[in-house]
């Protein structure tokens, strides 16, 4: 039998209300409405594990793929606006028709019901249209024919490599001057794109583990190198650097009646099914370990059934951290809630225990999730630790600004795992 799911989430989370009261647009990922869950856009290609890609594609070839749950009974017309971005996420001046060979408005026809889950849902998949410039898109998902009703929005790229980004000696080149950060160092190569003002029209963006909360912004090189037509980035301030994390923590839902790794233990009765991880504690203090993570991501699965899209349930993920009161609000993040800093993802400190506990409705799978804590005086990743060792994925962006446009165009994209590991 299954159940509606804005009962569970108004009497567990108490989210309906934060999620309902604003619709205003975000030009970032985001879900609008509580019932609206595991969104993912990926890079398509047939491959199970390509589905832990940046949302990033080559012009022209573009095939890009949208996926979400909607824990509802009963389908709803949804539909699908594309919006061309500078940069810095902030709309451009470009119309439609500049980037588009459609009429911006796409119908999200294809749908199917949840199999025996004891929470209702109905998973909705959508390919994204070809653009005709490459760039930053930000996709719109509202309801039916009102563009104000969002239910979510996500941020694609689509980049044309017509400049060459030189690792300079390849990842040995990423270093770190302390035990704790990570550095990239690379140079830009426009010898076969004309640019009248590099300097200028260039714009860098570094991301790390496909977050954009802590994004490196760079908008002038290091060095200009006219005649080589090369411009260089070697990073010198601490500014400049990303701190190397720790591996993320994980845990596997997969399957519901023989608990995975760090389950405690599973309790069917409940409904949602409650799902306990196993106690954690501050690693800020411990040497570094290696683990085989996913680098923050997440992976859709149910070892019961086989079939993950429509045969896995929405349980309640219980998580608890033992650890002394601290000065600022603890949260559970990864990309399975965007790096959210939200109510939802927030932790709760019981006194009397000695612990942080939070409670989060997630699909069931594989998971990577690490705390952090927002305050003025401790690190964000001050219950993690950092160190050097750590595998990390990075993004270098390159962005071009035409002088007889009004829209950058990312030219340069370059993806690389910094100390990778062998899975």
């Amino acid at each position: 039998m299954t159940y509606p799911i804005a009962s569970a989430i108004t009497l567990l989370l108490g989210l309906v209300s934060f999620f309902q009261n604003d619709k205003t647009l975000r030009y970032e990922d985001w879900s609008y409405e509580a019932e609206i869950r595991t969104v993912m856009l990926y890079p398509f290609t047939g491959r199970p594990q390509d589905m832990l890609q940046p949302p990033a594609s080559p012009l022209g070839t573009q095939n890009l793929v949208l996926e979400f749950d909607d824990l509802v009974d009963s389908p709803e017309d949804y539909m699908v606006r594309i919006i061309h971005c500078n940069s810095d996420w902030k709309p451009s001046g470009l119309r439609a028709l500049d980037y588009l060979f459609d009429y911006n408005e796409f119908n999200v026809n294809s749908y199917e019901f949840s199999i025996d889950t004891k929470l209702a849902y109905i998973h909705y998949r959508f390919q994204v249209p070809r653009v005709k410039i490459p760039g930053n898109y930000l996709l719109v998902a509202y309801r039916e024919n009102n563009p104000k009703d969002i239910i979510l929005t996500k941020r694609f790229m689509v980049f044309e490599n017509r400049v060459n980004v030189l690792l300079s000696t390849g990842l040995n080149n990423i270093t770190s001057l302390s035990r704790m950060n990570q550095q990239l160092d690379f140079a830009i190569n426009y010898q076969d794109f004309p640019i009248q003002n590099p300097m200028e029209q260039i714009t860098i963006v570094l991301r790390q583990n496909q977050r954009w909360d802590n994004v490196i912004r760079v908008t002038k090189p290091t060095f200009f190198r006219e005649i080589d037509k090369m411009l260089e980035y070697r990073f010198f301030a601490e500014k400049d650097y990303f701190t190397g994390g720790n591996e993320f923590r994980f845990f596997d839902m997969r399957s519901l009646r023989s608990p995975g790794q760090n389950v405690a233990y599973t309790d069917l009765s409940k409904r949602p099914t409650q799902v306990v991880l196993g106690k954690d504690k501050p690693r800020i203090f411990e040497v570094y370990s290696l683990l085989n993570d996913l680098n923050g991501n997440f992976i859709v699965s149910n070892m019961d059934t086989g079939n993950g899209v429509v045969e896995s349930d929405y349980v309640e993920t219980v998580f608890t951290l033992e650890s002394d009161p601290l000065p600022g609000d603890v949260y559970v993040v990864g990309r399975m809630n965007n790096y959210h800093y939200i109510p939802e993802n927030k932790m709760q400190y019981d006194r009397s225990r000695g612990i942080y506990t939070g409670r989060q409705i997630l699909k069931q799978g594989w998971y990577d999730y690490q705390y952090i804590i927002k305050n003025d005086t401790l690190p964000m990743n001050y219950l993690e630790g950092n160190h050097f060792e750590t595998e990390n994925e990075y993004e270098i962006l390159v962005y071009y600004t035409p002088l007889e446009m009004r829209g950058d165009q990312l030219v340069g994209y370059r993806h690389i795992t910094l100390n990778e590991r062998l899975r």
